[in-house]
């Protein structure tokens, strides 16, 4: 019988008149690119509508030679997703988590932690029905603990953080990447703290805007394939 892989799509990209190439980070076989042939065309068998960003699958490898794309088969949703495709704000961090990570997970290799944090985290984000604002704010924090840059738990009041060091200090640093000591005291809220929890955390929109901004920043200071980043702009219309 033939293992089933269960996947999150990352990207998938019209190829052709009719097919995809699809990106997959799977839980046991880290990231992975497919050809999907006919996606498009009517009464496909592995239609295009399984391949959307973020979307959680089972599936069949069909073969991969050497030094090409491989193929699947059997391809399946494994959680048909609720609430996020039919509420705007749900969407819009959708958009958001989707592009950090197809920007962050380039080249990676299996990590059945990160494919787990990943998997639960939109779980959550489908299920929950309010409370969510801070979710982006979470999820981009705890991705770092999975890339290896997560900031030292050493705040102290009146501290900043210094996002090239990636820890607190009680003086500036000579360069212009640091949290000042609002937003230094606000992250250190959600340091070593539970998707719950995190998203109770009380936040008004400026300060939630504010701390994207910076968290991003942090981000592309040390994974430098961010650079090219936009959707949080989007995303920060609609963080209430």
């Amino acid at each position: 019988m033939d293992d089933k892989i269960h996947g999150i799509v990352l990207q998938s990209l019209r190829y052709g008149d009719s097919s995809l190439i699809v990106k997959v980070f799977t839980r046991s076989r880290g990231l992975q690119s497919y050809m999907v042939k006919g996606a498009c065309s009517h009464g496909a068998k592995n239609r295009a509508a399984l391949f959307q960003n973020l979307n959680l699958i089972t599936y069949v490898e069909a073969g991969k030679p050497k030094g090409t794309l491989g193929y699947l088969k059997d391809v399946q949703l494994s959680q048909v997703y609720q609430s996020i495709p039919f509420t705007m704000n749900k969407s819009a961090i959708l958009m958001f988590v989707s592009e950090l990570l197809a920007k962050t997970l380039t080249g990676q290799e299996q990590n059945e932690a990160l494919f787990d944090f990943v998997q639960r985290s939109l779980t959550w984000l489908d299920l929950v029905e309010q409370d969510y604002a801070n979710f982006p704010l979470f999820f981009t924090l705890e991705l770092t603990r999975h890339l290896g840059f997560y900031p030292k738990t050493n705040h102290k009041n009146g501290f900043c953080f210094d996002m090239m060091e990636g820890s607190f200090a009680h003086d500036l640093p000579l360069h212009p990447y640091y949290f000042d000591t609002d937003n230094a005291d606000l992250l250190s809220k959600f340091l070593d703290v539970g998707i719950d929890e995190a998203c109770h955390i009380p936040l008004n929109m400026g300060q939630r805007r504010a701390l994207l901004d910076d968290l991003i920043i942090f981000m592309r200071l040390h994974a430098p394939v961010m650079n090219d980043f936009h959707s949080h702009e989007v995303l920060k219309s609609v963080l209430e």
